[in-house]
Order: C-alpha cells, then structure tokens, then sequence
C-alpha cells in the first residue's frame, strides 16, 4: 500500500510538470500545431482522391434564403475530366467550395439556374478568392438566363474599387488585371457546353413568376447527373433526367413550411405568414421529386435547397413519404457532401468538411 501511494505521488508529480511545462510552452505548442495545420491545408489534394474518369458531385451550398447555421445557400458543384462546373454561387457557398479542397483554377464556369438573389449572391466574394487565390488571367465566365450581363455587371462595377486595392496591394503579377471580375453570357435551353467529354445541356423548368429558369443535366463517360434547380412539379423533369445516374433536387416540406406559416400567423407576423404559404407553390415537394426519381428510372435521388433546415436528427421528417414513391437511395445533402458515380448504381458518399 505504501509503494502504492508513493508510485501514485510520482505520477501526479510527473503530471504536474508535463502540464507546467506545456503552459508554460503554450505558445510554441500552439504555433507548432497551427504550421502543421496549416502545411497540410496548403497541400491538401482533393483531387487525387477524385479520379478522372468518373462523375463526382459536391454540395457547397445546401440551403435556402432562410437562416441556417450549417447550411450555406444554393451550391452545386460538377467534377469531371480533372474540371469543375458550378451551378449557382447563393451567399456562402463560395467559401464552402474553398474549404472543401477544390482548386478554384479548375473552374471552368458557373451556370444559374435562375435570378433569385439567393443563388447568385455569393459570385462576388467567390470572384474575388479565384482571382486572388490563383492569379487568374481570365474573368469568371457566368451563365444563366436572360438578365445574368446585369447582375455580372452590376457586381463588375461594385468590386471595381476593391480590385484596384488589390492590384495596388499586390501587384498585377499575382492580381492580373485581365483575370478581374466576371463575364456573362445569356443562354437558351440546350447543349450549353459540350467539350472534352463533358456535355451540359439546360432545360426549362417552372418556377413561375421567375422565368426563365433552367435546370441542367452534365453527362460524361457513360454518367450522369440531373440538377432541377428550384421548381414546381412538371412531367418535363422525368424527361429530361431519364436514365440519369444522380437526381439532384431541391426539397420544400410542405406539412414543416405549413406549420411556420401557423406559428408566424400566431405571432402576428402576417407578412412571413404569406410568405411561408407563397412559396409552397413554386417548388417540389419530396413525394413529387420521388415520382420524378421513378418515372426518370435514376439510381439515386439526392436533396439540395432544403426548405426549411431543420436539426440533423430531426431531417428524417423533411422526407415525408418519399420513400413510397422512390424504391431507390434517397439522401438529404449537406455542406461538404461529394457523391461519386463509379458506375450504374454505384455511389460514394464522403464530406470533405469533416
């Protein structure tokens, strides 16, 4: 018993001075531990554990225009060929996609879905880390229906300032003047780019008032993947994601959006109360976009744009009966989520968040 004692002594003793010097040393301790970190970001390759010659489809921006701690607004991002193919840029999505790894050089563009604020309003910001980020020589090419040169140039004209600052902060070497801002193109349902295999295709979707509004398709290599982009119900969207590997849909829960109407007319909040009820006719429920799954005969049906968010483990309920309609895997997507399509119904699922 008196060993005992004394052995237990030695140790609260040795721990005592391990923790003496570690305050002590704190800051050393700290900076060592933050240069790995940071050594490790700086050489971080996402892209190597994305192989070329399969579909991969990240989600850096899952939520809506209402507040979420964990969701950034609408996001899409395709990986093909070594390339990226955005489709939307909503209010922090950009910083997502940087923390998630991917080499912003490798953007080859983004594609609206359509001119709600919530799905552009992150194209500043993300303009700006590209061009810093890897001295980009060219201007950010953007896509999107009749009326994206607006926005493109309203926000050209808006970070002017800034970019001068930047230039004359950091020199044209790393800031090229040629790489500033963006450039938009205004584009009609079809094949909107087709190259090195990848091929894009828009397709008009219902999202009225807001016309048009597109969603779009990205097949390559024997793969595929269908984005709907926000929309109400249409047989259209079985056509035009038909054999699809991947169906990305939005989601709104009725019966959830339902009950924050009520709560807001309780409150006398009328104003959110009408919301709340307007914008439950305009996009899908996930009974709908699990018919559109099975008459599009697609391998798995993943959920974007959630409406509202709710707590991870209470996101079973945002599904309703899908489930019912859909015999296939159903998924509600979070920030940092990359499905990988290998083959026919072959999926991968990993964050890269976490």
């Amino acid at each position: 018993m008196h060993m005992r004692k004394k052995w237990l002594l030695v140790a609260l003793g040795l721990v005592g001075l391990v923790g003496a010097v570690s305050y002590t040393q704190r800051d050393t301790i700290a900076m060592a531990l933050i240069s790995r970190a940071a050594d490790g970001a700086m050489a971080r390759n996402v892209m190597a554990d994305l192989p070329a010659d399969q579909l991969h489809v990240g989600f850096c921006g899952t939520g809506s225009p209402l507040p979420s701690r964990d969701r950034a607004a609408a996001c899409t991002v395709v990986i093909a060929n070594g390339q990226l193919f955005v489709f939307d840029m909503g209010e922090g999505s950009g910083e997502t996609l940087s923390l998630m790894g991917m080499p912003l050089d490798k953007v080859q563009g983004v594609w609206l879905t359509h001119l709600h604020s919530d799905h552009f309003e992150g194209l500043g910001p993300f303009t700006l880390q590209r061009w810093a980020g890897t001295s980009a020589k060219t201007p950010l090419k953007v896509s999107g229906p009749n009326g994206v040169t607006e926005i493109t140039e309203g926000l050209n004209a808006a970070y002017r300032i800034d970019s001068t600052y930047r230039v004359g902060h950091h020199g044209e070497a790393v800031v090229p003047l040629s790489g500033f801002g963006m450039t938009g193109a205004a584009i009609e349902p079809g094949i909107v780019y087709n190259t090195n295999g990848v091929r894009i295709t828009a397709f008009a979707v219902d999202h009225e008032p807001i016309s048009p509004a597109f969603g779009y398709r990205v097949d390559y290599k024997g793969k595929s993947v269908t984005i709907t982009g926000d929309t109400a119900f249409t047989p259209k969207l079985a056509a035009a994601a038909k054999g699809s590997d991947l169906l990305v849909s939005e989601l709104l829960s009725p019966r959830i959006v339902g009950a924050l109407a009520n709560s807001a007319q309780k409150a006398g909040m009328t104003n959110r109360a009408k919301i709340f009820d307007d914008i439950q006719n305009y996009h899908i429920s996930p009974e709908l976009a699990a018919d559109v799954a099975t008459s599009a005969d697609v391998g798995m049906l993943a959920f974007t744009h959630i409406v509202p968010s709710v707590p991870k483990p209470l996101e079973f309920a945002l599904l309703g009966k899908a489930a019912d309609n859909y015999d296939g895997p159903i998924s509600v997507m979070h920030d940092g989520d990359v499905i990988t399509i290998s083959g026919p119904k072959a999926f991968k699922t990993r964050n890269l968040l976490r």
